[in-house]
């Protein structure tokens, strides 16, 4: 196998530069040890799920694999200390047409798990990653100091997501150890700037590695960005199209059907902004945008239909979070067969560049 590193690898104890993105319902223990096992960080998505379900899958993880794992867990800014002080008093009417459609296809709609709106709910699985020396925590939608100060005691580096150069800022101030930027072409949440820039405006006054994300699905691109002065790759989608991800067939086909303009940007999946794939979850909003809630009650209001119809796998009804990369992809494979095709890929194209670009004396 052809070696592929930056300081990035060892300061994470990782073989290659790549990095599985925590994406939520899909990248749970299977996944991210299939991508540590082969050599990547794999990451464990531990947004929504309750603390029980997330330490099931670090224990899983540790089963499967002895390489160094990554959780990923969120901070919003907006995020209540405490999951009671949030209360819905009203559900948009696409969402009560969404209900319709769905029940009628005899799903039944029923109150979910998520515990992504509490600050607490975080503390306790970060004490959880603590417990079973995780390496590597993800911070999603901030990153407060008190979580990196925490990790820094218990000797767990820090990775950074973010979606505009301040952010980025922000996060190397308050210690962090690596700095995602994800242009606005990735999936699931995301900013307005796109990736090479906001890599470009970063990279200016970094104090550590940048790692690139947003519509990266192929070794071309990876080698793209290496060249500009990441040291890695935080890829979401093309992991989605993998055996290992924890979503239906529908789900995955739906990645492989995508086109170049089949993903829509807004705030109706959780009151954020989310890159996902059009269809009649995206659909029914069309002419009723001004009733979307603020975050975290529209997410509150859209989990119990979500979670449904992922449950069941409805091509038409769930939410479909993707990159504008997923008109790039053609197959699913195994997790761990895909990063080292991206290893190759990447290598290749690097060696390639050199040959097509002459230097003048």
């Amino acid at each position: 196998m052809t070696a592929l590193t930056t300081p990035l690898c060892k300061l994470l104890g990782i073989e290659y530069p790549i990095l599985q993105a925590g994406m939520g319902g899909v990248a749970f223990g299977p996944l991210a040890a299939a991508v540590s096992q082969a050599g990547g960080l794999g990451t464990i998505a531990a947004i929504s799920p309750t603390p029980e379900r997330v330490e099931e899958e670090i224990k899983l993880v540790r089963s499967l694999t002895n390489k160094p794992v990554c959780v990923d867990i969120g901070f919003p800014i907006r995020a209540p200390k405490e999951l009671s002080e949030v209360k819905l008093t009203e559900v948009p009417s696409p969402l009560r047409q969404l209900q319709k459609e769905i029940e009628a296809l005899g799903v039944e709609v029923k109150p979910t798990d998520d515990q992504a709106m509490s600050i607490e709910d975080a503390k306790v699985k970060l004490e959880i990653c603590f417990k079973h020396d995780v390496e590597v925590i993800a911070c999603a939608l901030g990153t407060p100091k008190w979580v990196v100060d925490e990790c820094h005691a218990h000797k767990v580096k820090v990775i950074s997501m973010v979606g505009k150069a301040a952010h980025a800022k922000s996060a190397i101030r308050n210690g962090t150890d690596v700095v995602v930027v994800q242009g606005t072409e990735g999936g699931g949440h995301t900013g307005d700037v796109g990736l090479i820039t906001l890599l470009a405006e970063v990279l200016e006054f970094a104090t550590v590695p940048v790692v690139a994300a947003g519509g990266i699905v192929n070794g071309s691109q990876i080698a793209g960005v290496l060249t500009q002065g990441a040291q890695g790759v935080w890829i979401g989608t093309r992991f989605i199209a993998t055996h290992e991800a924890s979503v239906g067939p529908n789900y995955k086909q739906s990645i492989l059907d995508a086109g170049y303009d089949h993903t829509i940007r807004s705030l109706l999946f959780d009151g954020l902004h989310v890159r996902q794939l059009r269809n009649r979850f995206t659909d029914v909003w069309e002419g009723h945008e001004s009733e979307m809630l603020p975050y975290p009650l529209q997410r509150i209001a859209v989990a119990p239909l979500r979670f449904a119809a992922v449950a069941a796998d409805l091509k038409d009804h769930q939410a479909l979070p993707a990159g504008q990369g997923a008109s790039l992809i053609r197959d699913v494979l195994p997790a761990g067969e895909l990063l080292l095709r991206l290893v190759d890929e990447t290598v290749q194209a690097l060696r390639a560049s050199r040959e097509r670009v002459v230097f003048a004396a």
